[in-house]
């Protein structure tokens, strides 16, 4: 019969903690095996393993299961027999120990280096490392006492270039040494210690100066606190705030609180100096009411509400982080200073001195657990890891299911329910006894043998409490099935990522905080990428990230593979996940030099928005001018022809686009509407002679205006002179001769026009067509201009008549045009002078005398009868014989009509009968 799991707790108060064994053979020394039963056992292997003893190391472990990296100690002595590594390595591993990679950090730097980026030839050393630490993207950020700031991923490779926390905030003096004469400069701010949390870094320097900075992707930094005497932006005097014990520099230790997490919602700093604790955030410092210091270590609860901090004399203090409330006491007993001071999930704090442990409860209640050798605390969110050298424990909090389920002689309804599963596969009658006893608690049963197999780290438990809730399922039938689907889910996939070839020791609530996405991206960033795909498949999320991310650690460790192979592999990966986009890939692939390999790439890529501007970065502009052309997207030519022009000659450019229409159609667009300076250069190259024969008649005109250049006689002299090259240039294509000889005309009127003009002084004739230039004539009654411009430009007979009928009616002359109806035999009939006087309002007696020239009775006739003149229109109309037209004259009349056309129509009506 298998023992209890309670029979490892631990009581602390009215509480159970455990501490369990999840990983042995831990680190590379020879190490003792783990003990038997053992739940995740390590491959015995010391090979790829972290170094030992651990307590020669300085650690920062990430959270969530995540990697922990170490770095040499250098303030202790080396043991006899030692190997000195004078690179001083960072060793980056998984939880459980196994090596994920390393780089050295005594090493030179190349300013604004980093993988596939630009730099400069400045050389760099680094200083020394005064703190590390990971962000929430599993970011290495190592800061030195200088103030730079590197980022490494989890295989120890530098993401991106170095840059100064304190750079804007120093003198003219440098800490790299960049004086004129090549000699070592003189630092002003010295970093003495930095704390990093989950977007950024908080570093102390100098022991009073404070600098925060955020979105560390972004290289954002702004200092919080400074006693320097110039006040700049951000900057904020210490001294003017009085905050004692501040100035003096004595600043015992640090702890951050995240914006997620702070009370005022952003990001703030506590600071145990003198024998207080200062709070400082962006705009002020305050001093707390706390005066029990100096602390020595300072910790805040992961849901940022408690603080805990103990001081010298060995007393622990846990209070509320508004500091209204203070919640423990206990004296440790402990003379000296603590190694390490974390949280054990939000109800204890453990305290570690070298090889002891001290776990403190929420009343004052204590545990202590002792190592052989030095151990490492990692916080998490409901628990602490704590590696050795051989082993690697979780200490948690034994939640309320698992005590129900498991405390000795319970009778809650999930035991019940356990025990009941154990004795159906006994076959006894007491699995149905339970059942009865538990009534209609079932669901809650079921509820809590789920939790408690979400909690539990043993296989073989959790497929017990599984068994349980599954047969308290068959009699619940209301019992929501997607739970029990979820659940077993989870447990799948934390299994999967607590295995010893992963070593990421996740619990179901760390899962449940961290997300499955953020999971998955943490697998591709630890190599597993298989089963980052699977876990991802698994919990329904896209697997194109870690595809891109598999392609890109492929490029990365390939040299020795040719680039259609490489290509060949990546493309069939990714080609397997439909919609995936190559671009990113391909772009990396030209960051790490490999031009051939991005190109080709790129041939795979549906997305022409992005195909484009990677073309264009890798240097194949032709292939990116085609592929903009062939996506019809006007914006993206565009963008296309501008990065190209920014990049070749420009005759090299318009070699270019003169072969491709679309573009050049586009360009020439863009050119007439911002680069008219350029515009005849590039349409002279493309032979376009029409466009520029536009683009000329547009430019005279607007530098000659027309009316200002009748008064100034070399504007006119140009702008006549500009016609003609229009003309000219019209000329070289048979298609245009009709715009050639207009330009041509449009010259000789405004030499007439200019003469005309001063001959009438107070008549303007500039800037008028032709018409309009004939009907001014007209109603001046300048006959000599107006036969000169009717033969100048070659006008009809028709057209001069219709010219004057029309400018006659708008002036309402009737006189005039009746005479201009009577001087001879007009070529357009008299039908346009009726038309135009009719439509511009003339007299009755006007209208009539044109209508009798006409010649037409018909039209006589009905014109008569329109304007009410019924026995004209009776008359015109007997002239025509047609008795239908007799009728509808005598209809139009109407009642107006007299006796005597009566009389008259019903004659013709007889008449013609």
């Amino acid at each position: 019969m298998s023992l209890s799991p309670a029979g490892e707790w631990s009581a602390c108060g009215e509480r159970f903690y455990h501490k369990k064994e999840i990983y042995s053979h831990v680190a590379g020394g020879t190490g003792t095996p783990g003990k038997a039963g053992s739940v995740l056992p390590s491959p015995p292997s010391s090979s790829g393993r972290i170094p030992t003893p651990l307590y020669e190391y300085r650690a920062a472990a990430s959270r969530f299961g995540g990697p922990i990296a170490l770095i040499r100690d250098e303030t202790l002595l080396l043991e006899v027999g030692s190997v000195y590594d004078p690179s001083q390595s960072v060793h980056i591993a998984s939880s459980n120990g196994k090596l994920y990679g390393k780089f050295p950090w005594k090493e030179s730097v190349v300013e604004g280096g980093g993988p596939g980026l630009a730099s400069s030839n400045k050389v760099r050393s680094k200083g020394r490392l005064v703190g590390f630490g990971w962000t929430s993207s599993l970011a290495l950020l190592c800061v030195d006492d200088h103030g730079s700031v590197f980022q490494y991923d989890t295989q120890g490779e530098l993401l991106h270039s170095h840059f100064n926390a304190l750079s804007k905030y120093k003198s003219t003096t440098n800490p790299f040494g960049d004086s004129p004469n090549g000699a070592e400069g003189d630092v002003e701010f010295v970093v003495t210690d930095c704390q990093v949390w989950d977007e950024g870094v908080v570093v102390i320097a100098t022991e009073r100066d404070l600098a925060t900075g955020e979105r560390v992707s972004r290289r954002c930094f702004s200092l919080l606190c400074s006693s320097s005497n110039s006040v700049e932006s951000g900057f904020m005097q210490v001294e003017e705030l009085k905050c004692p014990g501040f100035e003096h520099g004595d600043i015992h230790s640090v702890c951050v609180a995240e914006p997620l997490t702070s009370i005022s919602g952003k990001l703030e700093v506590f600071l145990a100096v003198g024998d207080g604790i200062c709070v400082v955030d962006a705009q002020n410092m305050e001093r707390q009411s706390i005066d029990k210091g100096p602390f020595l270590e300072m910790s805040l609860c992961p849901n940022g509400q408690l603080l805990a901090a103990i001081n010298e004399d060995g007393e622990l203090l846990v209070v509320s982080t508004d500091f209204q409330q203070f919640l423990t006491e206990f004296q440790t007993d402990m003379d000296e200073e603590p190694d390490q001071l974390v949280w054990c999930g939000v109800d204890s704090v453990v305290a570690r001195w070298e090889e002891e442990l001290v776990m403190v409860g929420p009343y004052g209640d204590c545990v202590k657990y002792t190592y052989d050798d030095g151990v490492i605390l990692i916080p998490e969110c409901d628990g602490v890891r704590i590696l050795s050298d051989n082993v690697v424990d979780f200490l948690y909090r034994v939640p309320d299911c698992m005590v129900e389920i498991y405390r000795p002689g319970s009778t809650a309804p999930s035991a019940l329910l356990y025990d009941a599963r154990q004795h159906f596969d006994n076959q006894t009658a007491r699995a149905d006894e339970n059942l009865r006893t538990i009534g209609d608690q079932l669901v809650d049963a079921i509820d809590k043998c789920l939790e408690a197999a979400g909690y539990t780290f043993d296989v073989m438990e959790q497929k017990s409490l599984l068994r349980a809730a599954s047969y308290g399922h068959v009699f619940c039938a209301e019992y929501p099935k997607d739970k029990f689907r979820e659940m077993c889910q989870a447990i799948r996939v934390l299994n999967s990522v607590r295995d010893a070839q992963v070593g990421i020791p996740l619990t179901l609530l760390q899962y449940q905080a961290l997300t499955p996405q953020v999971l998955v991206s943490r697998l591709a960033n630890s190599h597993h990428h298989l089963l980052a795909c699977r876990v991802a498949q698994y919990s329904g999320i896209g697997i194109e990230r870690v595809l891109h991310h598999w392609a890109k650690i492929k490029i990365l460790k390939g040299d020795g593979i040719t680039d259609q192979d490489l290509c060949d592999v990546i493309v069939s990966k990714l080609q397997s996940c439909h919609g995936s986009s190559i671009a990113g890939v391909a772009s990396y692939a030209f960051q790490r030099s490999r031009k051939k390999l991005a190109a080709m790439l790129l041939e795979f890529e549906t997305r022409v928005s992005k195909q484009v501007p990677l073309l264009l970065e890798i240097g194949e502009l032709q292939r990116a001018i085609d592929k903009a052309i062939e996506s019809g997207d006007a914006d993206l030519v565009y963008y296309t022809l501008f990065f190209v022009k920014q990049r070749i000659s420009l005759q090299e450019f318009l070699e270019l686009v003169n072969h491709r229409p679309q573009a050049s159609s586009l360009f020439i667009s863009y050119c007439k509407k911002t680069e008219s300076d350029s515009l005849k250069t590039v349409l002279q190259s493309m032979g376009k002679h029409e466009d520029i024969a536009s683009t000329t008649f547009a430019e005279i005109l607007s530098e000659n205006n027309p009316i200002e250049a009748n008064d100034d006689p070399n504007k006119f002299a140009n702008l006549v002179s500009g016609l003609q090259r229009t003309a000219d240039l019209y000329t070289f294509t048979k298609e245009h001769a009709f715009e050639s000889r207009a330009c041509i005309e449009y010259a000789k009127l405004l030499k007439t026009q200019r003469k005309l003009q001063d001959t009438s002084s107070h008549t303007q004739y500039t800037g008028l067509s032709v018409a309009e230039s004939m009907s001014q004539c007209i109603m001046l009654g300048n006959a000599r201009a107006l036969t000169q411009l009717k033969s100048d430009f070659k006008i009809t007979d028709r057209q001069f008549w219709f010219l004057k009928i029309r400018t006659l009616s708008n002036a309402h002359d009737w006189n005039t045009l009746a005479d201009f109806a009577q001087e001879k035999k007009s070529p357009v009939g008299y039908l346009p002078f009726y038309e135009a006087a009719k439509e511009k309002g003339a007299p009755n007696a006007v209208l009539a005398t044109f209508i009798r020239k006409i010649g037409d009775a018909r039209s006589r006739a009905e014109k008569f009868a329109a304007i009410g003149l019924v026995n004209e229109a009776a008359e015109a109309a007997a002239a025509t014989k047609d008795q239908d037209l007799l009728t509808r004259i005598r209809d139009m009349a109407g009642t107006s009509v007299n006796s005597i056309a009566n009389n008259a129509i019903g004659q013709l009506r007889g008449k013609f009968a």
